[in-house]
């Protein structure tokens, strides 16, 4: 009862820290070498994806102020393992329950705008600190293969890529694709956050669509592959 009365004063807290001044969160990410990598048998192919997944290091600014967050891509960013969807820029305002996604997809910038979705998570009993932060663990709800870690200490229902809704500030957070870490944070103010623009507008459904047909039709051509003896 006692964590959870501790994280409900910290989302109290959020609320009215999100009223005054905002900061700024740069993260990296790291990329998980598996243990099939490893054991490719063609040693060029093996050394040559080892070194692209150790040298890969994708950047992102976070910028958090008055319930709107922008996570953006920063063009230090090193891409050694590039993504097939790479979001560019992910702004959410959670005052409106607006989210607009700037994203690369098969050469093209799109923009996709839809309502903030409300995000579940399930927060562990159990800490690590972080930072020198004590920080909580949280699987999302909605798809557990989503986990992060994160301090009510910094009071900031954010996180990077367009992951909210706990009670404190992500400092690491566990994709499909990849882990990001909090490297540094720094605070804002008198600060502006604007929804990106560029790009072919695009709604939520009919981009998921291109990417699930797009998808599938990778699937099919590599079912279709032969290999000369």
């Amino acid at each position: 009862m006692r964590f959870f009365t501790t994280l409900l004063l910290s989302v109290t807290a959020i609320s009215a820290f999100s009223q005054t001044k905002g900061i700024r969160c740069i993260y990296a990410t790291t990329y998980p070498i598996k243990q099939g990598f490893y054991e490719l048998e063609n040693k060029i192919v093996r050394d040559t994806i080892l070194a692209r997944a150790k040298a890969d290091r994708k950047i992102y600014s976070l910028t958090a102020v008055n319930g709107i967050y922008l996570c953006t891509k920063e063009p230090s960013s090193v891409d050694k393992m590039p993504l097939m969807v790479d979001p560019r820029n992910i702004y959410v305002d959670l005052n409106d329950s607006i989210k607009v996604t700037q994203t690369f997809y098969v050469n093209k910038l799109y923009v996709v705008k839809s309502r903030a979705a409300k995000l579940d998570w399930d927060i562990e009993d159990k800490t690590e600190t972080i930072l020198g932060k004590i920080c909580y663990k949280a699987t999302l709800k909605q798809d557990p293969r989503i986990t992060a870690w994160f301090t009510p200490e910094i009071p900031f229902a954010c996180g990077p890529l367009g992951y909210y809704g706990l009670p404190g500030l992500v400092v690491r957070l566990t994709t499909i694709n990849y882990t990001l870490n909090l490297e540094s944070m720094t605070e804002v103010d008198n600060i502006e956050l604007k929804e990106p623009t560029e790009g072919t507008g695009i709604t939520e459904e009919e981009y998921s669509e291109k990417v699930d047909h797009n998808y599938k039709k990778l699937l099919d051509s590599a079912d279709k592959v032969t290999y000369m003896e």
